[in-house]
Order: structure tokens, then C-alpha cells, then sequence
């Protein structure tokens, strides 16, 4: 029988590449692998990592230099004097750190945030398309087993997809 063809990731409209499915791994020295998927030729090797969300933090927001640039550009084009775009500013900043893949595929993860979170010995990388997420696999198992049903059907339909 033969192998079935391998399908190559193809990047977005944007040029990044789509991160989707879900993977668990290994926490080695405060570093996770990236699934192959991943990290295919082309795809950034540099990333900003985030706590998210702002207000209560769950899970680390893994943010490749496309969708970052969004962010910068959308907070850039609010006035200096807005006091509620500071304190936007402010969290962002203040827990937001630029990190580099190796030639390995292994991606550091901010020490302080990921131990507050609980991401510690295994990982939980959940795809989003054009970034992807990293939580402690029993958060994001507890987050699955309760979903806000109706907030979802609402979001999908005013997103009209």
C-alpha cells in the first residue's frame, strides 16, 4: 500500500503560517517543541508571548510578528491622552515577551508568567489560526468540559461563518 501524501502547511493571505489542532507536550527547562506543522520553512521563528486574557489571565497568547504588528498598529492609533488605551498599553506591555525559536523547534516560555499560570511539566498548545495558545492541560480541560454554549452560538452568528 502506498504512503499517503503528506500535506504541507500553506501560509495565510497574511503570510503566517495556521496553527490548528491541539498538542500536548513536554515543559523541558522551561522551553515546549513546536508541532512540526509549526515551524516549516518560512514560518517565524520569533514570536511575543502574552498572558491572556488581560484582566484574568488563563493561558499564554502566542502571537507570530504578523499578528503582533496588528495589535501595535491598532494601539499606536490611540491618543496619548486616552486614559483607558494607557491601562490597555500597560497590561500588554507589562506581561508581553519576545521570544525566539531555536533550530530544534523548541520555543522559551516567559518563566514568571508560565509558572503563575501553572504551565509546568506539560503543555497545552491549542492552535487559533494565525496564533496559538499555550495552557496547563487541566485548565484548558476544565475550560472544554464547561463550554458557555450560548455565548459561543452568539459569537458564530455574528461573526456570520
Amino acid at each position: 500500500m502506498a504512503k499517503p501524501a503528506r500535506v504541507k502547511a500553506v501560509p495565510d493571505l497574511n503570510g503566517a503560517m495556521p496553527y490548528l489542532g491541539q498538542h500536548l507536550r513536554g515543559v523541558d527547562h522551561g522551553r515546549i517543541i513546536l508541532p512540526t506543522d509549526w515551524r516549516t520553512p518560512g514560518s517565524p521563528g520569533d514570536f511575543m508571548v502574552t498572558t491572556w486574557p488581560l484582566t484574568t489571565p488563563e493561558y499564554l497568547l502566542v502571537l507570530p510578528p504578523s499578528r503582533w504588528e496588528v495589535i501595535q498598529r491598532n494601539l499606536e492609533s490611540l491618543s496619548l491622552t486616552d486614559d483607558q488605551a494607557a491601562i490597555v498599553e500597560r497590561l500588554i506591555s507589562s506581561n508581553t515577551f519576545k521570544r525566539s525559536m531555536d533550530r530544534y523547534g523548541r520555543l522559551p516560555l516567559p518563566e514568571e508568567s508560565a509558572k503563575r499560570l501553572g504551565i509546568e511539566g506539560e503543555a497545552m498548545l491549542v492552535g487559533r489560526m494565525n496564533k496559538f495558545e499555550v495552557w496547563n492541560p487541566s485548565r484548558f480541560a476544565a475550560v472544554l468540559a464547561n463550554p458557555d454554549t450560548r455565548r459561543i452560538a452568539e459569537a458564530i452568528k455574528s461573526m456570520k461563518i
